[in-house]
C-alpha cells in the first residue's frame, strides 16, 4: 500500500528537520540559523505570502517557540513552530476564499 499524500508530506517534514539539524552541533535540534534555512528553502512562498520573510519573524518564532530557552528547538518546538504557520496560512485561505466570493458576488 502507498503512502498518502498526507503521509508522504509528514515524512518529508521529519526528515527535512533532520536533515537541516545536521548542519550544526546537535543533530536532534535547530538553531536559529539551520531555522531560517529550513524555513526559506522549503517554504519560500509559503513565508513571502505570510509577509513573514523579515529576519525579524523568524528570530521571533524562535523565541516564541524555545520554550526551555536552551537557544535551541527540539522537534516538539518545532511541531509549534508549523502549528503556528499553518494557522497563519490558514486564515490567509479563508481571506482570499471570502474576497473571492464577494467579487463574484458584487459584494465589494
Amino acid at each position: 500500500m502507498r503512502d498518502t499524500a498526507v503521509e508522504e508530506s509528514l515524512f518529508q517534514i521529519i526528515h527535512s528537520y533532520h536533515q537541516y539539524a545536521a548542519r550544526e552541533g546537535d543533530l536532534e535540534t535547530l538553531s536559529l540559523e539551520e531555522l531560517k534555512a529550513l524555513l526559506m528553502d522549503n517554504v519560500p512562498r509559503f513565508m513571502d505570502s505570510l509577509g513573514r520573510k523579515e529576519p525579524y519573524f523568524i528570530a521571533e518564532l524562535f523565541r516564541e517557540a524555545d520554550k526551555d530557552k536552551d537557544n535551541q528547538i527540539c522537534f516538539d518546538e518545532f511541531l509549534h513552530i508549523l502549528g503556528r504557520l499553518l494557522r497563519d496560512y490558514h486564515l490567509q485561505y479563508h481571506r482570499q476564499l471570502c474576497a473571492h466570493y464577494c467579487t463574484q458576488h458584487g459584494l465589494y
